[in-house]
């Protein structure tokens, strides 16, 4: 009688608790315990286990959901024969997720088809997969969604959303030149970021000296390489887009690159200020 009573009352607890995965493996966990002579606080960790693993998976769905990327590719498929220019061992210390930590940023330059994109999103699964809030945007993107807040007045609003998570990735910086009001919030985003340590992920098809050519003035495309490149780590990317490769393979187009070269600038994953 002593233990029906104890067995409803953990049941109606952990319902009253919202551990609804324990909830539905009490009784398998109670049987396992009896045939296989568990110890109460085996049978507890079990449960509790089972909890927080559903829990992990219920917030990187949800942060999945809202990260905003343009489609999933893990790194590990990612073809780094295709582009030996990468440096593999590189791409995998970052996969580690310590950059973030320390709030470095990773900046991917290349040419267009050349993989920036599908490296800057396998690091973003990776971050989400660790629990941690990510948000994916394009240049395009960023500059139609501030002029709309800035129509309605709430550039803070949008702040807040490019603040908040913990890793940003800012994609494909570079194609169209920004206007001082566009390129006046990007650097407050980058700003703030830095100052918080947050890191950004940035992709372009630019080297950093044709970063002038994006921004209105040398002076505002010196302060955002200056809190970009502070805590950073750089990957140059020289090679051929796998997209023309395909094609020219198919009989398409011509080949229009040179080989691949190989430059990949790495600075230390920390500050270089310490």
């Amino acid at each position: 009688m002593k233990a029906e009573l104890a067995y409803r009352q953990v049941r109606d607890h952990l319902a009253a608790l919202r551990l609804d995965t324990a909830l539905s493996l009490l009784d398998n966990a109670l049987e396992e315990a009896r045939t296989e002579d568990l110890a109460p606080v085996e049978v507890l960790g079990k449960l509790l286990s089972a909890e927080l693993a559903a829990r992990h998976e219920r917030r990187v769905e949800t942060n999945l959901r809202f990260a905003g990327l343009p489609y999933r590719k893990r790194l590990e498929d990612f073809d780094f024969s295709a582009q030996p220019s990468i440096d593999a061992s590189l791409v995998g210390r970052l996969a580690t997720l310590h950059f973030l930590e320390t709030g470095v940023n990773v900046l991917f330059l290349g040419p267009p088809g050349t993989g920036k994109t599908a490296l800057a999103i396998g690091l973003a699964i990776k971050a989400l997969e660790a629990g941690h809030r990510i948000f994916f945007i394009t240049c395009h993107d960023f500059v139609a969604r501030y002029r709309r807040a800035a129509r309605m007045g709430r550039e803070d609003r949008l702040l807040t959303t490019l603040l908040r998570p913990r890793l940003l990735i800012l994609d494909e910086i570079g194609y169209t030149p920004l206007g001082r009001p566009e390129a006046t919030f990007l650097f407050e985003v980058i700003a703030k970021r830095y100052d918080r340590e947050k890191s950004v992920i940035v992709t372009s098809n630019k080297s950093w000296g044709a970063w002038g050519e994006i921004f209105p003035d040398q002076v505002m495309t010196a302060a955002i390489l200056d809190r970009l490149l502070h805590r950073s780590v750089t990957i140059n990317i020289q090679g051929e887009s796998y997209r023309l490769r395909e094609h020219r393979r198919a009989g398409i187009v011509p080949s229009l690159f040179d080989a691949p070269g190989k430059e990949v600038t790495e600075q230390k994953l920390t500050d270089p200020a310490n």
